[in-house]
């Protein structure tokens, strides 16, 4: 499997470290040979390219985009065109109908596209959604998903025309695969968008209240701007029976050696067992997987177009 990685510097690395740990080699490209040098140096990468049309010609199988949201539509289409597997980092684009282009263009190549959502594949997520199906807290009645920290975005990340908006186009997006995927569709949403003092040109701060279809509520809240942050829930969803949420902080924590975003979850007063597995090794590995074995892809690309269409309405409001 030859897979090219497009951006090697940032998170960039997050990919590079787990196609390492899963023992898979890779070639990179990016535009700055400080980055590609560390790369022949620390990785041994051999394939490394400083030219994107080269990089793209050669013969890879998957290219991995992990580059401003700004660029994503015009490498991924480019890829996808030279005949290659996507795999890009949130968000799919800034536009829909960029993204429907995507999803579309893979379609018709028989080719495996996803975006990287890591939250999708965290084991406290997907064990508090188990409880959720199974009935465990009833009909749900209130979602709360939050999450405030500090950030002063450096470089593209304090850019609006490179990020496509702002904090809530970034790290918001994971924050709403949670809230949706536990609310169901929505019918209103109630919104607003604003400067906290971060140096972002876009928004740090947004909180927006939701109807959901199922007759349920929710309160989405999401901060780069706060100097110093509580440990508070991620996500908190109450029902007509019970509730359940994560854990804000416990020495019962996740090994050290397994890379998960969110702590186990509380059902009912009680923490539940957890099988811990590395998010990024469940999601690029299962993307990889889905290439080898002509398998549908793990994360679906509809859910990063429905997040994406709730950000963009969100920032309608």
């Amino acid at each position: 499997m030859n897979i090219l990685l497009v951006g090697g510097n940032g998170f960039g690395k997050v990919h590079a470290e787990t196609y390492r740990r899963l023992g898979f080699d890779f070639s990179v490209y990016d535009r700055n040979d400080q980055v590609l040098n560390l790369y022949r140096k620390d990785y041994g990468i051999r394939g490394t390219y400083s030219d994107l049309t080269e990089a793209l010609s050669g013969n890879s199988d998957i290219v991995d985009i992990v580059l401003p949201h700004n660029l994503h539509y015009e490498v991924a289409m480019k890829a996808l065109e030279a005949g290659k597997h996507v795999l890009i980092e949130k968000p799919i684009t800034g536009r829909i109908d960029e993204a429907i282009k995507l999803i579309n263009q893979s379609k018709r190549r028989n080719l495996k596209f996803m975006v990287a959502e890591q939250f999708f594949f965290d084991p406290s997520f997907k064990r508090a959604m188990e409880a959720i199906e199974n009935g465990k807290i009833g009909s749900i009645r209130t979602i709360i998903v939050r999450d405030q920290q500090r950030y002063d975005a450096p470089g593209w990340r304090s850019r609006r025309s490179e990020m496509m908006g702002g904090s809530l186009i970034d790290g918001g997006v994971h924050f709403l695969e949670l809230f949706l995927d536990f609310g169901g569709e929505w019918k209103d949403i109630s919104c607003h968008n604003y400067k906290g003092g971060t140096s972002l040109e876009g928004e740090d701060n947004t909180a927006a209240l939701f109807t959901f279809r199922n007759g349920a509520y929710g309160i989405f809240y999401y901060s780069w701007s706060y100097q110093d942050p509580p440990r508070l829930p991620a996500y908190e969803v109450i029902g007509t029976d019970g509730s359940i949420y994560e854990m804000a902080g416990s020495s019962l924590m996740k090994p050290d050696e397994i890379r998960t975003v969110l702590n186990p979850p509380v059902l009912n007063g009680t923490m539940l067992n957890v099988e811990w597995k590395d998010v990024y090794e469940s999601e690029i590995g299962g993307f990889i997987e889905s290439v080898e074995k002509d398998i549908d892809v793990p994360y679906p690309p509809e859910n990063a177009l429905r997040n994406l269409d709730v950000v963009l309405e969100m920032y309608k409001r």
